[in-house]
């Protein structure tokens, strides 16, 4: 009964989504009637508080039971903002002007499940981490920064006219403000898949962001203590989007692979990102000009803070192109199927070994599956590639350090061995055979370099000894000597 109830749970109920998402604009709607800062907006402004909340937690357990961590930390901060707000309104009925209060408490308390929330969802969408990604967040995060303390963190620590947790909780606001930033910018510039759920979250975060900038200097400009109609709005509009995100997120994110490098850079990141790394720089210029009063202690270090990211981006995408630049190499040196030496680099290491002067004897060797093609036939290509690589590994063990083993082509492999003996080498080309794994065979065909012939020379030699053993019955060897027959014990 528990796994039908799950499944159950687990399919798309739109209607949810509609009935979250059109209440919830209504009841935005609703409250932006009355006129801000009457005991009609505050009460007002509670009901869509209110009614959100409860439809996520409503779509809260109808997500998968594994995938239902992340949004537990989410309702549990709106479950916060919520008590945070039901207190301010309190408070405000009273006419109890007081600050702080317990409602900023709330509040702030609330971005601590809101981070863990958002983070590991974010975890959720890609296989991978990508520095590049978090250098890209760190700079928008710092220049956000830099900027919410020039322009709010210390002109309210230094308003001497408030008292010590006044200015206190003023000053933390922004700072989880700069939190939301991070997160903001975590979710859009890392990797992963993007559903809607996803997009809502990132716009609600956004909508907060504003509408505490916007209130944070209003407070500082004006000294109001009435949030404008539009700030609620914005405010409000977090609560629409996590409740419609929760309501369509019955299915899981999905996973998406992603590689190593994908922490690439964009034109439109780089534009953003540009922006966001001369911004202090620029505000330090524009109010010196404008002969303002200028923290520039703080302007300047946030201004070489970022230069140190933009540096540590440039540096892992210099690595980034390292990387990628060793696989690209390593791709045009070795076979895609099996990792093996490709003929390019059998060529290369021919024209090393085959040179006159070198100590020891090359002996080459042309290696040959048995009736490979019916074995493909009868079992499948995926069996046929899976006998490739098996065939290639044992060998490539047995062989070790003393010789190289590449891919021909097909079914066919060249074996290099560099040795003090002709016969010692022979027999070790030779003992391949028994390594064929699935019970299948092969046939190799072997000449030596004569030191003055080109390698193509002697692997022409070889291709025709190999023919040889095939047309000898298979499973053999063949060469300048007489043909060895098959073990009769195979």
């Amino acid at each position: 009964m528990r796994r039908w109830r799950d499944v159950h749970r687990s399919r798309p109920t739109p209607s949810l989504v509609v009935v979250a998402a059109v209440g919830g604009l209504l009841a935005v709607a609703l409250a932006c009637l009355p006129t801000p800062g009457t005991d009609a907006s505050t009460i007002a402004y509670l009901v869509p508080v209110a009614s959100c909340t409860a439809v996520t937690a409503l779509a809260v357990v109808r997500v998968p039971r594994a995938h239902r961590g992340p949004w537990w930390w989410l309702l549990a901060s709106q479950v916060l903002y919520l008590a945070g707000e039901v207190s301010f309104a309190r408070l405000a009925l009273r006419g109890d002007g007081s600050w702080p209060t317990s409602a900023d408490l709330l509040y702030l308390a609330a971005y601590v499940p809101v981070t863990v929330g958002v983070l590991r969802l974010d975890r959720g969408r890609s296989t991978a981490r990508h520095r590049g990604n978090l250098l890209d967040a760190a700079v928008l995060s710092l220049s956000a920064a830099t900027l919410f303390g020039v322009f709010v963190v210390l002109p309210t620590a230094s308003d001497g006219s408030q008292p010590l947790p006044a200015r206190v909780v003023s000053s933390v606001y922004p700072v989880c403000d700069v939190l939301l930033v991070f997160l903001v910018a975590r979710l859009v510039t890392g990797p992963g898949s993007r559903p809607p759920a996803f997009w809502l979250l990132v716009a609600g975060s956004t909508c907060t962001i504003v509408a505490d900038v916007a209130w944070n200097l209003q407070q500082l400009t004006t000294g109001g203590t009435t949030a404008p109609r539009w700030v609620d709005v914005l405010w409000l509009l977090y609560y629409v989007s996590l409740a419609v995100a929760a309501a369509s997120a019955r299915r899981p994110w999905p996973r998406v692979e992603t590689g190593e490098d994908a922490g690439g850079l964009s034109a439109p990141r780089l534009v953003v990102l540009a922006v966001a790394a001369v911004l202090p720089s620029a505000v330090l210029v524009v109010m010196s000009l404008l002969h303002r009063e200028t923290p520039v202690a703080w302007l300047a270090a946030g201004s070489l803070a970022l230069v140190a990211l933009v540096v540590a981006r440039v540096w892992d995408l210099l690595q980034q192109l390292r990387r990628q630049s060793q696989r690209l190499e390593a791709m045009a040196r070795t076979d895609p199927l099996t990792g093996l030496a490709n003929r390019r680099t059998l060529d290369h290491h021919l024209a090393r070994v085959c040179r006159p002067g070198t100590p020891g004897e090359v002996v080459l060797a042309l290696l040959d599956l048995d009736h490979f093609k019916a074995y493909n036939d009868s079992r499948g290509h995926q069996a046929g590639d899976d006998l490739l690589r098996a065939a290639s590994a044992a060998w490539t063990a047995h062989l070790g350090p003393r010789g190289l083993l590449a891919r021909w082509g097909g079914e066919e492999f060249v074996a290099v061995v560099v040795d003090e003996s002709v016969e010692r080498a022979t027999a070790l080309l030779d003992e391949l055979r028994a390594l064929v794994p699935e019970g299948q065979t092969c046939s190799v065909g072997v000449s030596r370099w004569d030191r003055a012939e080109p390698p193509a020379e002697a692997l022409r030699r070889a291709d025709a000894f190999l023919y040889a053993a095939k047309a000898a019955g298979r499973d053999r060897l063949a060469g300048p000597r007489p043909a060895r027959t098959a073990d009769p014990a195979r």
